[in-house]
């Protein structure tokens, strides 16, 4: 008995509907090029690793330039997020 309520109490646990990462797994992922900035260290490449490590961001790749080009998959909110940040030297 103790064994099925620790199974029931760890598959609940799991299954928290208020999780971030349970909501933005939901939307749809888009591909995006994203332009860094000419700052050092770049904040935006910064944004970018941060969300990578937490799973909103995904297939990360930093094209080498100046200021780096970002190839990334994530939600549209996160890349409207990314492209509104400030930077300086960026390429349009």
């Amino acid at each position: 008995m103790r064994i099925a309520f620790i199974l029931a109490l760890m598959l609940s646990a799991s299954c928290n509907p208020g999780d971030k990462q349970a909501a933005t797994d939901q939307e749809p992922y888009e591909s995006a090029l994203i332009v860094g900035s000419a700052q050092s260290p770049d904040p935006v490449l910064a944004r970018v690793m941060e969300l990578e490590k937490s799973g909103v961001v995904k297939d990360v790749v930093v094209q080498e330039s100046f200021p780096v080009q970002i190839r990334l998959r994530a939600p549209r909110k996160v890349i409207e997020e990314l492209q509104r940040m400030p930077r300086t030297g960026e390429l349009r």
